[in-house]
C-alpha cells in the first residue's frame, strides 16, 4: 500500500514578525549611530551588525542575542565577510579595514587595514571560491578620474594588481559577488541630492595575481534616481535594487547577470513601480529558495517590509500588502517621507521599529534581520514567507511507479524524501530526488522504486 503524504515543512508559512533586540546599554561617547552594514554566518549561526559599534549576535534562539563586547569602529556602508578564514572586511573610503570574527562567542577583534592608493568612496566584492583561504582574493573599486579596481590578496593583506576604468567612470558602489561564477557587480554611485542614471558594472575575478577585466557597463534606466539598496540571488542569476528617492513610490530594477562574459540584462528597462505611497527602499535581501525578495524601509511609522515575487524570468511581482513593523511610545508620527532621531536613554523608542538601514538572511533557518538607525539600536527579527505545496494528484502508475503532482511558487526547486516509518524525524528520510517544473508553479515527481515497498510516504521541501 502507497501512502503518499507531505507533511509541513519546518519555518513553513507566510512572512511575519518575530520580535526584536535592543542593542543596549546605549554608548554615550561616541554616540550609537544607525545599523548600516550587516552580515551573517548561517552555518555558525551568528550575525555581524555595523553602527558606530560592531556587534556580534548568536542568532541560534529565539531573538538575537549580543555576544563578547561590541568595539568600536565607526560606520560603514558596505562589508564583506570570509567564512572560511573567519575575517570580516569594512571599507570606508579607500581603506579597507580587517576584522577577525572570533571562534564560538568570542568577541570580535580589529586585525588590522589597509589603505589603497586610490581616493574617495569604496566598495569591496571577496572571490572566496576555493576552499584553500591563502586563495582568496578581494576586489575594492574605489572612486577616481577614472575609477580602479584594486585587487588584494586576503592571505597577505596586500595589493597585487589593479585595473583602471574607462574615462567617465569615475564612481562605483553597492557591490556583490557572484565568486563561483567568477564575477563581481557594481553600481554606479550617486548621492540623495546628485542623482545618476543607474549602471551596473561587471568584473571579471581573475586567478592568482592576475588583473581583474573589465567586462562592461549597462545602464538600468533612461531616468536619473538613486539606489538606496540591493542583493544578489546567484542561485538564478539575478540581481536586485532598489530606489531610495522619497518620491510618490519607488522602483524596483531586476537585472539577469548575464552568462560568462556575457553583459547585465535589466527585467525589463527601467524596472518595476511599487505602489503610491511606498516610498524609501533602504535594505533588501532574497531568499532564492523560497522565492522572495524583501525590501525594508526608510522613514515610514512604523517600518515595513515588501514582498516580491522573483518570478523567474519575469520582472518580479510585488505581493499583496506589506509587513507593518512595530510601532513606537509616542502616540503621534510624523508624516511618512519625513526624517526624524528616533532615540530614548531606556529600551522603548519613541516611534518603534523604524529606519531599515540594512538587512541580512539568515538561509539555514528561514529568518530575516532587518537593522535599524536607531539610539539605541535595534535589529527585527522576521520569518520570511515558505510556501506549502498543494497536491493536485497523486496516483501509482501501470508501471509500478508512484507519481505525485502539486502546485507551488514558481521557479523554486523542490526536493522530495521518503520514508517508511513515518515516525522518523526528517533527517532520517531518503533524498530521492527533485520535482521537475512542467509549468510555471506546477511540479511533476515519479519515483520508479515505489513498487519495491508495502508502502513509503513522501514529503516536499524547498530545496
Amino acid at each position: 500500500m502507497l501512502l503518499p503524504g507531505i507533511p509541513l515543512a519546518a519555518g513553513a508559512g507566510g512572512l511575519q514578525r518575530i520580535g526584536h533586540t535592543t542593542l543596549a546599554p546605549r554608548h554615550a561617547s561616541p554616540d550609537d549611530k544607525g545599523l548600516y552594514s550587516a552580515l551573517v554566518d548561517p552555518a555558525n549561526g551568528y550575525a555581524y551588525v555595523v553602527g558606530n559599534y560592531l556587534t556580534k549576535l548568536d542568532i541560534t534562539g529565539n531573538l538575537p542575542v549580543p555576544v563578547g563586547t561590541s568595539i568600536y569602529t565607526g560606520q560603514f556602508q558596505e562589508a564583506a565577510i570570509d567564512l572560511a578564514s573567519g575575517y570580516l572586511y569594512l571599507t570606508r573610503n579607500s581603506t579597507v579595514f580587517r576584522y577577525a570574527a572570533g571562534v564560538g562567542v568570542a568577541s570580535v577583534t580589529s586585525a588590522g587595514s589597509l589603505t589603497l592608493p586610490g581616493s574617495g568612496i569604496a566598495s569591496t566584492v571577496l572571490d572566496d571560491s576555493d576552499p584553500d583561504p591563502a586563495n582568496h582574493y578581494a576586489y575594492v573599486v574605489c572612486a577616481g578620474s577614472p575609477a580602479q579596481v584594486w585587487k588584494v590578496a586576503l592571505s597577505t593583506f596586500q595589493v597585487v594588481s589593479s585595473l583602471t576604468l574607462n574615462t567617465g567612470e569615475n564612481a562605483f558602489y553597492f557591490g556583490k559577488g557572484d565568486a563561483r561564477n567568477g564575477y563581481a557587480y557594481f553600481l554606479n554611485y550617486s548621492t540623495p541630492a546628485a542623482h545618476a542614471i543607474p549602471q551596473v558594472l561587471k568584473i571579471k575575478m581573475t586567478p592568482g595575481t592576475n588583473a581583474p577585466v573589465r567586462t562592461g557597463i549597462v545602464n538600468l534606466d533612461s531616468a536619473t534616481t538613486f539606489i538606496g539598496c540591493f542583493a544578489i540571488d546567484t542561485v538564478h542569476g539575478y540581481l536586485y535594487y532598489g530606489t531610495d528617492g522619497n518620491v510618490s513610490m519607488e522602483t524596483i530594477y531586476k537585472v539577469k547577470l548575464g552568462d560568462g562574459d556575457a553583459l547585465p540584462t535589466p527585467v525589463p528597462f527601467g524596472g518595476v513601480a511599487l505602489r503610491p505611497g511606498e516610498i524609501e527602499l533602504i535594505s533588501c535581501i532574497v531568499d532564492p529558495q523560497g522565492g522572495y525578495v524583501y525590501f525594508g524601509d526608510d522613514n515610514t511609522y512604523p517600518g515595513r517590509i515588501f514582498q516580491l515575487l522573483l518570478n523567474g524570468p519575469n520582472p518580479p511581482v510585488e505581493m499583496p500588502g506589506y509587513l507593518p513593523l512595530q510601532g513606537g511610545t509616542n502616540s503621534t508620527t510624523p508624516p511618512d517621507g519625513t526624517s526624524i532621531l528616533n532615540a530614548t536613554t531606556g529600551t522603548d523608542l519613541p516611534y518603534g521599529e523604524v529606519f531599515l538601514h540594512s538587512a541580512v538572511f539568515d538561509p539555514v533557518r528561514g529568518y530575516a534581520y532587518f537593522c535599524q538607525d536607531s539610539r539605541p539600536n535595534q535589529v527585527v527579527k522576521v520569518q520570511v514567507a515558505r510556501d506549502l505545496p498543494v497536491i493536485t494528484d497523486a496516483a501509482k502508475q501501470q508501471d509500478g511507479s508512484f507519481q505525485l503532482q502539486f502546485a507551488n511558487t514558481p521557479y523554486v526547486t523542490h526536493s522530495v524524501l521518503a520514508t517508511t516509518d513515518l515516525t522518523l524525524p526528517v533527517a532520517s528520510w531518503t533524498l530521492i530526488g527533485t520535482a521537475t517544473e512542467v509549468s510555471p508553479g506546477q511540479f511533476q515527481f515519479s519515483d520508479p522504486q515505489a513498487g519495491s515497498f508495502t508502502r513509503r510516504f513522501y514529503r516536499v521541501t524547498a530545496p
